[in-house]
């Protein structure tokens, strides 16, 4: 029958399925499919559960469980005949799965740790595998599948069922939680690897057994199918190796020959594996393990073709899972008796067998019980191996039931269940947990996640996302620290009194110790997972860290570098994290405007950022660093070329560059916080500080200012400066529930200022430190405008290799700008308000307002009321 060409106008039905064209209903499933995995994941993924949780959710809800309960929904979206189709692309993407579960199979994690994840991976399997046979003795006799099944053969399946381990949801777990370099993470890893190895190679005999007519059949497929092994090892891997160098795949990532060529092999190892009588998926696995790791061939290769898979060959392959998966028949006590009693013994033998060989090799109870609590973890791989005991008859839809839920209850408990235990790894995710997340009273008169136990003044914390901020930190943290290199290098003769007399102070204290936090984005893509388990060797590479541990290195700096893989959301939460560990007492994060947070596009380097919005998710973050933090000082760092050497200096030698620092001091703790800061800046002999106190008068004077718009356009400073292109202070809204309150009431005004006049007088008191600087200046004078008074003199005092320091003023203050800030928008044309929300009015000021230098923005220690 010829389908009409009108369509829908002509009355058709798009969910009629049609042999000859079944695109139309094809794109319905795929569509309920993907749109339903992806909307469980959205919740799920907030309790810490793998993405494969919410496709076999899915599935099941998809399938005749629940929503097949409506009447024609089945026979509609799912009708008998499209299944062969469906069938056909979720195989394809089974096919392609199991390749990319061979790539991440490093057999170099095993040779790391060999003794230890063979003998925990061994008696891993072992026990459960040995406790799933007694279990299949009483679940044979409930088990009729169409064709009957010897009892040897359902026994083996059983086995293998109850005793393996997903390692690619394993690999996710361990990565979300930060574990890959900790010995709970590695060692489970390892681990896993050898069970997975395992557990295919058992059901590679199982399907085997299954499909031959006898036992000699059956032990003619398995040598034919170590046979092809073996050639793909001695034979094929050397080719490929041969043939990645010579078309540079390991240095550029696989050309598009090389991947025509991957992708031909694995399905001819599929086809192979698959009329010798074995299954499709492991010819494909075999292929992926031999891909080499050396090089980055096999991290490009998986790049290139895991989102297509992940997104739609997966989702319908736990939609067929699903509809397979019939719930309705567990519809008696026995039925659930078998499942309590298969989750317990899967669990049971899993984490106890793993647990006992890790004490035994010295890892503490705690640690050990974990590592047993991860080995048990099923998920994708458990599926997978269903849907094969299924379709080749071992099992029944009634066992297949029994055993799906069993696979997603291990799977669910597994991040829940290492949290609780508690390792001192995993104690910060116990608030992401319901009934875990509650703060013992000893916690809730902490008050906060951030109490260091030792802080000194000498450890900062600075956060290095992108290449574009390399230089104009080491400027930064140059200044908090000169060397005696400075001085030495010049002529005696040349070197002032002040600078003799600030060297000697420096170099009689301790070094400061700069912790270097890499900051790189973990996605859901199996390739970020890949390069989180070799952090430690992209960290011995990376250029940004290996650029600032030299630098430390001259400028007698100790240099501490840590490199962290996390999704972008976890960033604020992963900077808190690391200065807990490292006791900072100063953190500098970059506010990088209108890039990304740790992505480094060309393009920014190029155009003009006046012309853009500051990205919303930076924002975020450095509003979510700000807010979260209470025993530490915090500081936003806007560079707009500070200290670079001007155009048309001939660069011979070493330059001395002289930096004019500027500090409005209005009121507050941040403003005094700032204030302390410019004083461990002017130890430096190349700083000079104007300190100007701006005290707010009810009344117009002679010193109020009203700012002019600055024209848009990109104009060439008269000073032919080379520059970095400027921040933008128009940015996008930004949802936050976090932003601090302020306190009006007259005690805390007055408890204020006399905190403002008592560390001025600390300062610039008779007896001031900084009174008889001779390149510290401090002035005093009153206006009504002291945002724009402060951007005026900023104008007339810096430049652009300059720097502004100015307090937050978004906590602990009795005073508020928002006046003046919301006069100046209507008056500027200026944009949202939500650049004061992360960055306050008075930096928000400086950036709106037309000044060239950079802007370091200063948060202090949360204070306590009385």
């Amino acid at each position: 029958m010829v389908q009409e060409q009108g369509g829908v106008i002509t009355g058709m039905n798009p969910s009629h399925y049609n042999a000859s064209d079944p695109i139309v209903i094809f794109i319905i499933q795929v569509f309920l499919i993907v749109a339903v995995s992806r909307s469980l994941d959205l919740v799920l993924s907030k309790l810490l559960q793998p993405r494969v949780i919410s496709e076999v959710l899915g599935g099941i809800i998809l399938g005749p469980s629940v929503l097949g309960h409506i009447p024609g929904f089945t026979n509609a979206i799912f009708p008998q005949e499209s299944i062969p189709q469906l069938t056909l692309i979720a195989n394809i993407g089974l096919v392609l799965y199991l390749f990319l579960v061979g790539v991440e199979l490093d057999p170099r994690m095993v040779l790391k740790q060999a003794k230890l994840s063979i003998s925990i991976s061994a008696v891993g399997m072992a026990l459960p595998f040995g406790l799933g046979v007694a279990v299949s003795y009483g679940l044979y006799h409930i088990n009729h599948p169409d064709v009957p099944v010897p009892f040897g053969t359902f026994l083996l399946f059983m086995g293998v069922a109850i005793s393996i381990t997903a390692f690619p949801v394993l690999a996710r777990i361990i990565t979300e939680l930060k574990l890959t370099q900790t010995r709970v993470g590695s060692t489970a890893l390892c681990a896993a690897v050898g069970d997975d190895i395992t557990a295919w190679v058992l059901l590679a005999l199982v399907v085997t057994i299954v499909n031959a007519s006898n036992s000699l059949t059956a032990l003619y497929v398995f040598l034919l199918a170590i046979a092809w092994g073996l050639i793909l090892v001695f034979l094929v891997r050397p080719l490929l190796l041969k043939l990645i160098i010579k078309t540079n795949s390991h240095i550029n990532g696989p050309t598009v020959p090389m991947m025509a060529f991957t992708l031909l092999l694995v399905l001819a190892s599929a086809f192979v594996t698959d009329i010798i009588g074995v299954h499709a998926i492991f010819g494909a696995f075999m292929v992926g393990v031999i891909i080499p790791h050396s090089d980055g061939f096999a991290l490009g290769i998986t790049e290139k073709i895991e989102d297509l898979i992940s997104i739609l060959f997966l989702p319908v392959f736990f939609a067929i899972s699903g509809l397979k998966t019939q719930i309705g028949l567990l519809n008696d006590g026995a039925a659930w008796g078998y499942v309590f009693l298969v989750i317990f013994v899967a669990m049971f033998g899993k984490v106890s067998g793993c647990t006992i060989v890790a004490r035994a090799y010295g890892i503490p109870w705690r640690e050990a019980l974990t590592v047993g609590v991860f080995m048990s973890c099923k998920g994708l791989v458990e599926l997978i191996v269903l849907n094969i005991g299924l379709n080749a008859k071992v099992i029944d839809p009634k066992i297949f039931a029994i055993l799906v839920v069993m696979a997603i209850v291990t799977t669910c408990v597994t991040a829940p269940l290492a949290i609780f235990i508690g390792t001192d790894d995993l104690k910060q995710y116990k608030s992401r947990i319901p009934l875990l997340g509650k703060k013992s009273g000893k916690d809730e008169e902490k008050g906060g996640a951030y109490i260091p136990s030792t802080k000194s003044k000498n450890n900062i914390l600075v956060v290095l996302n992108k290449v574009e901020y390399i230089s104009p930190m080491m400027s930064l943290l140059r200044l908090l620290q000169p060397t005696q290199s400075d001085v030495s290098s010049r002529d005696s003769a040349s070197v002032s009194s002040d600078e003799k007399i600030a060297i000697k102070h420096i170099s009689d204290q301790e070094a400061i110790t700069v912790h270097a936090l890499r900051l790189m984005e973990l996605g859901q893509r199996m390739s970020e997972i890949m390069k989180s388990h070799e952090s430690a060797e992209i960290a011995h590479h990376d250029p940004i860290m290996n650029v600032f541990r030299i630098f430390g290195e001259q400028n007698i700096f100790n240099v501490e570098s840590t490199l962290s893989i996390r999704a972008v959301n976890k960033f604020a939460e992963q900077v808190l994290h690391t200065a807990k560990q490292s006791s900072a007492e100063l953190i500098i994060i970059p506010w990088t405007g209108t890039g990304s947070i740790a992505y480094d596009n060309p393009e920014d380097f190029y155009h003009p950022r006046e012309y853009s919005d500051t990205n919303p998710q930076v924002a975020q973050y450095v509003q979510e660093v700000f807010n979260a933090t209470e025993n530490i000082t915090v500081t936003a760092f806007i560079d707009r070329g500070l200290g670079m050497v001007p155009g048309g200096v001939p660069v011979t030698g070493r330059i001395e560059i002289k930096i004019s620092m500027f500090v409005p001091f209005v009121a507050g703790a941040d403003d005094r916080e700032a204030l302390s800061l410019v004083a461990r800046f002017v130890e430096s002999p190349y700083v000079e500080a104007t300190v100007l106190r701006i005290i707010k008068s009810d009344e117009p004077t002679e010193y109020d200012s009203q700012l002019e718009p600055v024209p848009p356009a990109v104009k060439k400073d008269e000073t032919n400066t080379p520059h970095r292109p400027p921040i933008s202070a128009t940015i996008n809204p930004v949802s936050s529930n976090s932003i601090a309150v302020i306190n009006y009431s007259t005690v805390d005004r007055i408890e204020s200022n006399a905190a403002d006049e008592l560390h001025v007088n600390r300062y610039f008191g008779p007896r001031g430190s900084l009174k008889n600087n001779p390149r510290v200046k401090y002035s005093e004078l009153k206006a009504s405008t002291p945002m724009q008074t402060a951007v005026q003199h900023a104008k007339n005092l810096v430049g652009r290799k300059d720097l502004v320091i100015v307090g937050r003023g978004q906590r602990n203050v009795s005073y508020s700008h928002r006046d003046e800030w919301m006069e100046m928008i209507r008056h500027l044309g200026i944009g949202s308000n939500d650049i004061r929300k992360s960055l306050g009015e008075m930096a928000a000021s400086m950036l709106s307002g037309g000044i060239q230098a950079s802007v370091l923005v200063v948060q202090g220690k949360k204070e306590k009321r009385k």
